[in-house]
């Protein structure tokens, strides 16, 4: 006995790519509809602030809530209590696991860059017998999967950066985390993270001084030109009618940075840091107009291709990414 389909092959044919175009409509309204919320509902905005509150046992919502929705810094203290880079990541041991890798580095005073090894770093750094300041700064981590282990990113700070695939990241300089490793007095200028993104930095060995300006400060700061552990009023005399708020990070402590806010970082101690730049669903339309200023067609594809990781591969291959 033959039993025959009520539906023919090409109508078969017919009907899958009808089902499948409407799976592809429906995700593109899902996703029109997500970016319509988060341009009406996650605007830069930022509270004034006299001080940086430290929280210990906050939640997910109530960071959200209190500093993420409203551009808000705070430290957390509580966060890298279960780490086992905070007992396991010294000087020495970076020196002794990781001393032969090449690595960037700055001087402070010049801005000028050079290359040295792990080793030889720490050793300029531990000796003290030079009166010159390099900074070990933004040294990618992703490579080391044993490191990667040492920490845990804290729950606060979804990056949707994690979407995409490695060799992006290192095109466009996103690949994450970075560690810190500082000379006692040398700095990170005057700056807002690019693109306006946020970020996190977990305080590891040392201390950190950080002054924090307003993003409506941004007329008054002369483009980060300023020094603001030593400012020049007579150079920059529109400095003086900011209002900075000074912290100190302390071992053990993470910091959140919202979009927008600008900081200059200085380390007080010789030092161990990691952290993080952001991209999620608090920062996101500020990130994509920055890039369309800087990239029309890049920018309206970045937040399809974090919608659409099957996208990735093709656009990427293409070199349209």
């Amino acid at each position: 006995m033959t039993i025959e389909s009520p539906l023919s092959f090409s109508e078969i044919i017919g009907l899958s790519f009808l089902t499948i175009g409407l799976i592809v409509v429906t995700r593109l309204v899902i996703y029109l509809l997500k970016r319509t919320w988060h341009k009406t509902k996650c605007k830069l905005v930022w509270m004034p602030i006299d001080s940086v509150e430290r929280r210990s046992n906050l939640s997910y919502d109530e960071f959200v809530k209190e500093y993420a929705f409203v551009g808000k810094p705070v430290i957390i203290t509580d966060a890298m209590k279960d780490w086992t880079a905070m007992t396991k990541w010294t000087f020495d041991f970076f020196r002794s696991k990781y001393g032969a890798i090449t690595v960037n580095v700055k001087e402070d005073s010049t801005e000028n860059q050079g290359a040295t090894t792990i080793a030889d770093y720490i050793n300029y750094m531990t000796t003290g017998n030079s009166d010159r300041r390099f900074y070990l700064a933004n040294w990618v981590i992703s490579d080391y999967s044993e490191l990667l282990k040492d920490y845990k990113e804290p729950i606060y700070f979804p990056n949707w950066l994690q979407r995409l695939p490695k060799k992006l990241l290192r095109k466009y300089d996103f690949d994450h985390p970075d560690v810190f490793i500082g000379h006692q007095d040398t700095s990170i200028g005057l700056h807002k993270d690019h693109l306006y993104g946020s970020a996190w930095l977990g305080m590891i060995r040392g201390r950190k001084q950080i002054i924090f300006f307003t993003p409506d400060q941004e007329e008054f700061l002369y483009d980060g030109k300023v020094d603001v552990f030593n400012p020049d009023i007579k150079k920059y005399p529109l400095y003086a009618k900011t209002n900075p708020v000074e912290v100190i990070l302390e071992p053990g402590e993470i910091i959140y940075i919202p979009s927008g806010w600008w900081h200059h970082v200085k380390n007080l101690e010789n030092s161990i840091a990691i952290g993080s730049y952001l991209l999620n669903e608090w920062n996101s339309e500020l990130v994509f107009q920055s890039v369309i200023e800087k990239n029309l067609i890049k920018g309206h594809l970045l937040p399809l291709v974090l919608e659409f990781p099957w996208l990735i591969k093709t656009l990427f291959g293409l070199g349209v990414i």
